[in-house]
């Protein structure tokens, strides 16, 4: 009997673990939208037509997010910064994005849809859209907050 011990223990012991294991996979969730479930706002700070919808988290809060903007065809947003990265992928349309302390439209280069950017912490940039909506997923870490370097 004392030579089954062990083996019992061991069997007891592997039980816990797929029940706990079990438990825990059973309490996680899917979060699924279709688009119809996304829920579009217009933020206080958006002035010109944009509209954000949070996906996951709170940009506004801190902590990891991500939201999706809808920017009108023919919109400008000129030059500004973030507080932290801007991790940005074209979902529809094209966005135009420019590097610098002033909107130049020169400066301006075209990501179409599936375009992935990252534009670093405290990097002065300024978008465009041109003749159509575009709609961009932005996610980041932190609280989402826009330094704006010209008006």
């Amino acid at each position: 009997m004392a030579a089954a011990r062990p083996l019992i223990v061991a069997a007891v012991v592997a039980l816990a673990l797929r029940s706990s294991a079990g438990t825990s996979e059973a309490t996680r969730q899917v979060t699924a939208l279709a688009p119809r479930d996304i829920r579009w706002f217009t933020p206080s700070y958006y002035t010109d037509g944009r509209q954000r919808a949070q996906l996951r988290g709170d940009s506004s809060k801190g902590g990891s997010w991500i939201d999706r903007v809808k920017i009108p065809g023919g919109s400008r947003v000129l030059a500004h910064t973030h507080p932290d990265d801007e991790v940005v992928t074209v979902m529809e349309g094209t966005w135009y994005l420019g590097i610098g302390e002033k909107f130049d439209e020169t400066k301006l280069k075209a990501y179409p849809a599936g375009s992935f950017i990252i534009i670093p912490a405290r990097v002065p940039h300024f978008l465009a859209t041109r003749e159509s909506l575009v709609v961009v997923q932005a996610s980041g870490d932190g609280v989402f907050h826009t330094d704006y370097l010209e008006r």
